[in-house]
């Protein structure tokens, strides 16, 4: 892939919301270090989505500790949620869903960018790590992920796992919701990749959810935590897709969305590519990641069914 993008570019200049080629590998008080998906070119981004320089890894590491200044030192009682949106969207997303945390006090909330359609699970893993270590301190940590969001994050807590987990991550993890992911894989993926568009579209990210499953499964890992799943089921409204078989959000069944180990298991009647907008939807994660006590009861469902979880 061609970049355009000079290496000594440092003219402040803004940025849409979110892109589709540049990924987040450390976040520090809203200024976010990027890479391109090229390899070659990095950036810092600062809170109001201004470009502040661009240039090598180097370089933009030096502007990033200057511009963002000393990392907070973040203690056990501090609770940072991470939110991760799916193939072939951007941290714009997930936007209302942060706010919606935020407006109950919850967070820091952080909306991490990564080219989901140009590099493979692993790629995508790797710098979610690289930001979560590099969060100084000893925050607990809660995840709320969106399709594939939900798998990056799979992968990257079997990395830890097999790395040893040197920054001690998993132990602080308290709570993840995933939200339609394709835990089975995707039965439309497996179906679109017969046609070649879908690989100059979808990138690698999409082939490993279709055809390629079964290479990167074993690199998946459950949850060290509470965590819970919410599926689309349009199946009330005659509106599952054809090519999915069962219930279905149009694009992943409530069967391939099912993990064993998951304290909570539901159903909305909410499209996937609308799930992580949904007020019912942010309510349900409210109450999932505030709750103190796992033994509590579950969050209430609105328009929802709630599913026997898988031991």
């Amino acid at each position: 892939m061609l970049n355009w993008i000079p290496q000594d570019w440092n003219v402040s200049s803004p940025l849409t919301e979110g892109t589709f080629f540049w990924t987040d590998q450390l976040w520090r008080g809203g200024y976010r270090l990027q890479s391109h998906c090229a390899g070659e070119s990095w950036r810092v981004v600062c809170p109001r989505g201004m470009r502040q320089t661009t240039g090598s890894e180097a370089t933009c590491l030096e502007a990033f500790d200057r511009l963002a200044g000393p990392p907070p030192q973040y203690t056990p009682g501090d609770h940072i949620v991470v939110l991760l949106h799916g193939l072939l969207r951007t941290r714009r997303c997930m936007k209302p869903l942060g706010a919606s945390l935020t407006k109950v006090g919850l967070g820091p909330v952080i909306r991490p960018d990564y080219a989901s359609s140009r590099l493979p699970i692993r790629a995508h893993a790797a710098a979610l790590r690289r930001l979560v270590d590099g969060l100084a301190g000893e925050p607990k940590l809660s995840f709320v992920g969106h399709s594939m969001g939900n798998i990056v994050l799979r992968h990257a807590i079997g990395d830890w796992i097999r790395d040893n987990d040197p920054r001690g991550v998993l132990k602080r993890m308290r709570r993840v919701v995933m939200l339609g992911p394709p835990n089975q894989g995707a039965a439309i993926a497996r179906q679109l990749s017969r046609i070649g568009l879908f690989h100059l579209v979808a990138g690698d990210g999409g082939m490993e959810l279709g055809p390629d499953w079964e290479s990167l499964r074993p690199r998946l890992a459950t949850p060290p935590c509470p965590f819970a799943v919410v599926a689309g089921d349009l199946t009330p409204y005659w509106a599952n897709n054809p090519l999915i078989q069962g219930a279905n959000d149009f694009l992943v069944s409530v069967d391939e969305a099912k993990l064993p180990g998951a304290s909570d298991f539901v159903t909305m009647h909410i499209p996937h590519a609308t799930l992580m907008y949904d007020a019912r939807v942010h309510k349900y994660v409210i109450e999932f990641i505030d709750r103190d006590d796992p033994a509590a009861a579950l969050p209430t469902l609105t328009n929802g069914t709630r599913i026997p979880t898988q031991t």
